[in-house]
């Protein structure tokens, strides 16, 4: 249930943004669950922590990189 408006969650993938310092990462595909009624989403305990490994490892690989498109994933295997 959707804490927000009390609406019905569904299994759905979405888009993960985040700025850091001088770029931008996109991680495509991330599974959450989302509401049926506002569309807010919410990310299950693993998922987040994956989400934090990934943003993690393209810090290490990349300081010259503006925009990162990720697949979650096949990310997410590795």
């Amino acid at each position: 249930m959707c804490t927000f408006c009390k609406g019905k969650l569904i299994p759905a993938t979405t888009e993960y943004i985040e700025k850091i310092e001088n770029y931008i990462i996109v991680i495509k595909n991330v599974p959450c669950e989302k509401c049926e009624q506002c569309g807010e989403e919410y990310f299950s305990t693993d998922v987040a922590r994956q989400i934090e490994k990934i943003l993690n490892n393209i810090q290490t690989i990349s300081s010259e990189i503006t925009v990162s498109v990720i697949n979650y994933e096949s990310s997410a295997a590795a």
